[in-house]
């Protein structure tokens, strides 16, 4: 059986279809094959090889996956804010037998590969994990993991402009590439990741598809400039959607379709949730609802069996015996919801009891004159740790009555462990290049 590629896949969609407004040669289905056809005949030399892409511009990378899926052995997606020695890292442990750097350069390293027992067939898609904490691990996909739950609708995908906020060598900006080029349906491209030149993309075109991470979102709003876009598709992806924020766009994008996907690197994008409800119906758990099967363990830790899963060791030594894999979020049953409480790697431990910052963060969200907040841990001699956070007030707000209403309130109606010790005032959050809140502990 033929293997689809991203150049075969493209190749069914009309020739003049519109692809990506503003790139240069690649305004057309037509006009990105060619360039694709035209780099790959450049890159002769990568058949069969493992290629790291490094720090290319949005445009430059999905030009690239065209090129080069199908034709080299893997594709390593190294996001841009990377620093030189995790990037250097990453490239040793793929065995990355050649880099392609911004403008389209390609340089041999001069290295071995890895054996591949399965070096014929698919490109493997080896994308870097995107958490809050630690070290990113290397996944492999192929398009069709990747490609699992991407509608192919071609007369819905001509409704949509697609606008892209996350960077493309990550799964949730793939996520977009890909439900953009396989639905048909034109995709701006900013000239690099950075939130105003993004926002300077959208506003030049009639973007009316977005997805973001709630973090992202959240920024989005309290700058305002994304409301004057015609959206008409909200998608929340990559970490908890809690209710403040799903309020917060039906009122400013009241005829809109809102999604909340669940998704990961390691497994996918497990199931989308259209209900307006934060978490998902509790009736999903063993009966599929919108997506694969799903279990609660005993840790509290969500459970998925996605259909396919992408390959690799950490994938394996995740997996349960009857197959399910432990995404180590941590969930609580709620009536007949299923709420997310945050990683189970990323609690704050205070004399051994367990914070989940972002459930803290939610509640910290539904004060009256919080707008936003972010909980992070912060290192203590007597007790491992201390809860720590960050607050953005409403405007109008006054910082000294605010900070007591804070401490009051979680005093009432939180454990003492649970109440923030440590209170400080910021204009924004800062997030991470992957569009989340930095979970490093202090």
């Amino acid at each position: 059986m033929t293997v689809e590629t991203l150049e075969s896949a493209l190749g069914q969609l009309p020739p003049e279809r519109p692809c990506l407004p503003g790139v240069a040669g690649c305004e057309t289905v037509a006009g990105l094959l060619e360039a694709a056809r035209a780099l790959r005949a450049r890159l002769a030399g990568t058949a069969a090889a493992r290629v790291a892409l490094c720090g290319l511009a949005p445009a430059e990378l999905v030009l690239a996956l065209v090129a080069l899926d199908g034709v080299a052995q893997h594709m390593l997606l190294l996001p841009a804010s990377l620093d030189g020695a995790a990037r250097d890292m990453l490239i040793t442990r793929a065995g990355a037998t050649h880099v392609l750097e911004a403008g389209l350069h390609l340089a041999a390293l001069g290295a071995a590969p890895l054996p591949d027992a399965a070096a014929a067939g698919a490109t493997r898609w080896v994308l870097a994990t995107s958490g809050t904490t630690g070290t990113p691990k290397l996944i492999e996909h192929q398009l069709a993991t990747l490609a699992r739950t991407v509608r192919r609708d071609l007369q819905r995908g001509a409704g949509y402009v697609w606008g892209l906020l996350y960077d493309p060598s990550r799964f949730a900006g793939l996520q977009v590439v890909l439900q953009a080029l396989f639905s048909g349906s034109p995709l701006v491209l900013p000239e690099h990741v950075e939130f105003e030149a993004q926002l300077a993309a959208l506003s030049r075109f009639p973007v009316n598809a977005l997805s973001a991470t709630p973090t992202l979102w959240r920024k989005l709003l309290m700058d305002g400039r994304v409301t004057r876009l015609p959206l008409r598709q909200l998608t929340l992806g990559g970490e908890t959607a809690d209710q403040a924020i799903l309020d917060a766009l039906r009122a400013r994008f009241p005829d809109a379709r809102i999604v909340h996907i669940y998704a990961s690197t390691e497994a996918g994008t497990g199931f989308a949730v259209q209900d307006g409800r934060a978490g998902f119906p509790a009736a999903w758990l063993d009966h599929p609802g919108q997506g694969p099967s799903m279990r609660i363990d005993a840790h509290g830790h969500l459970l998925i069996k996605p259909p396919l899963l992408p390959e690799g060791a950490d994938i394996q030594a995740r997996l349960t015996a009857e197959g399910y894999l432990d995404t180590e979020d941590l969930v609580r049953v709620e009536g007949d919801r299923v709420l997310f409480l945050g990683r189970a790697s990323g609690a704050i431990n205070v004399g051994g009891n367990k914070v989940n910052p972002e459930w803290l963060e939610s509640y910290l969200r539904g004060l009256e004159g919080v707008q936003d907040a972010r909980v992070y841990g912060k290192s203590s001699s007597m007790t491992g740790q201390l809860v720590a956070a960050e607050i953005v007030a409403a405007p109008g707000t006054v910082a000294q009555t605010l900070r007591q209403h804070i401490i009051q309130s979680c005093r009432r109606d939180l454990e003492a462990w649970q109440v923030p010790v440590f209170l400080s005032f910021v204009a924004v959050i800062k997030e991470t290049a992957a569009g989340k809140r930095e979970r490093i502990q202090a």
